[in-house]
């Protein structure tokens, strides 16, 4: 009798257990703070798509791209739904180089880290059907042209704009930077010919056959289809070397039970074939999964990294 008891207790104490268990009570919401079609936006997209092979999640998920200020919008509309656990972010280092350079109003701790999925890498591009042949080329025309050749990039104070200042700093010519709402925008703007070159990153997905890479900040060369890109290092050109993170984060205040949630759902997500073959290795993508608390962590030693990286090229004091 006591045996039965006592496994009634163990019981009802798993039941209670389950039943404050955190998860989706209604639909949710999937923040993108670029415009549709950049790195950002197809990021979210495909995670949706590897989330639903989980059966993990049982509410849908919706995308809201909320593009402007450098990823800025995105943030404040994030931080606005504090404590809601519906609410969710892509979170890469884009929008936190943004936040040191820019001071916005939207901080790291301002938001909560969820986890990060892959490390991403950047090139400098032009269009296929120019005439601009490799990264000499590109050189050739800015000597030609003082400050008149354009490079476009997603946002002021990013990834990409940080990119083209190494440029500047690094190849003995100046150019000037255009910075747009997404890397949908740049490419855009690229192929109808109103910017000469344009920083681009892995998780874009930009057609090979329209965009030719001259150069990517990557230390080593990538694998395939990328293998044919040669390094800044490969080219003369020391120190050009940047990486990036994509994670995701959540508002402020959000709960613990559901913080624990979405960093198993990524996890999952993160091991599905969806994602593993059809996003990060058709990008040439780190696979690289940090939880909620290693993300933390990690975000704080890049915010300082980025703040040294930017005070080097002289865009913050």
């Amino acid at each position: 009798m006591v045996g039965k008891t006592a496994l009634c207790g163990v019981l009802c104490l798993a039941l209670v257990g389950g039943a404050h268990a955190w998860e989706p009570q209604r639909n949710v919401e999937f923040v993108v703070p670029y415009s549709a079609g950049g790195g950002s936006d197809i990021n979210a997209r495909m995670l949706v798509e590897a989330i639903r092979e989980t059966d993990m999640v049982n509410r849908n998920i919706l995308i809201n791209n909320r593009p402007g200020g450098s990823g800025a919008v995105g943030n404040s509309y994030t931080f606005s739904k504090r404590g809601d656990g519906h609410t969710i972010t892509t979170f890469n280092g884009g929008q936190m180089m943004s936040m040191v350079v820019n001071d916005a109003s939207v901080q790291l701790d301002d938001l909560t880290p969820l986890a990060t999925l892959s490390l991403d890498t950047l090139f400098v591009g032009v269009r296929a059907e120019g005439d601009i042949e490799d990264l000499a080329g590109l050189i050739e025309r800015a000597e030609q042209d003082p400050g008149g050749v354009t490079v476009g990039g997603a946002g002021r104070g990013g990834e990409d704009h940080l990119a083209f200042a190494m440029l500047n700093d690094n190849l003995g010519v100046e150019f000037q930077y255009v910075p747009f709402d997404g890397t949908g925008d740049v490419t855009s703007a690229l192929l109808g010919g109103h910017i000469d070159a344009a920083i681009f990153k892995l998780g874009s997905r930009v057609d090979q056959s329209m965009v030719r890479f001259l150069a990517t900040y990557s230390e080593d060369r990538l694998d395939a289809p990328f293998d044919e890109v040669p390094t800044f290092d490969e080219l003369g050109y020391e120190g050009l070397e940047l990486m990036i993170f994509r994670g995701y984060a959540g508002p402020p205040d959000m709960p613990e039970e559901a913080v624990e949630f979405w960093e198993n759902v990524f996890r999952a997500a993160s091991e599905t074939d969806k994602w593993t073959q059809e996003y990060v290795e058709n990008n040439g993508l780190i696979p690289t999964f940090m939880g909620a608390e290693e993300s933390a962590e990690y975000y704080q030693r890049e915010q300082e990294r980025y703040r040294a990286m930017f005070q080097e090229a002289g865009m913050i004091d």
